[in-house]
């Protein structure tokens, strides 16, 4: 199967990472690796969106496809999971 027959994924994850850890992006990690394992998939981006009000964690920086989006924080109440993943899906179309 060639790259461009393999379906594009991206890789969501909401909590609080309070604090980030090294296997939360670790998470990542084995989830891309997982899925590319299978011959079907090419995971493109890794996002974290955290909930909270003053997030400030550089734990990504060194990273070139797992970024933040602070979107979720910044919302008033809690965002139900569904609603961030309609919002990252609305970003990368």
């Amino acid at each position: 199967m060639t790259s461009q027959e393999k379906t594009k994924v991206v890789l969501l994850a909401c909590g609080s990472f309070n604090p980030i850890t090294n296997m939360h992006l670790r998470m990542f990690e084995l989830a891309r690796d997982h899925l590319e394992d299978t011959g079907r998939y090419i995971v493109v981006k890794g996002i974290i969106s955290p909930v909270g009000d003053s997030y400030k964690k550089k734990a990504t920086e060194n990273s070139d496809w797992i970024t933040v989006d602070d979107w979720e924080s910044q919302q008033l109440e809690w965002v139900e999971t569904a609603k961030v993943v309609r919002w990252e899906r609305l970003k990368i179309m």
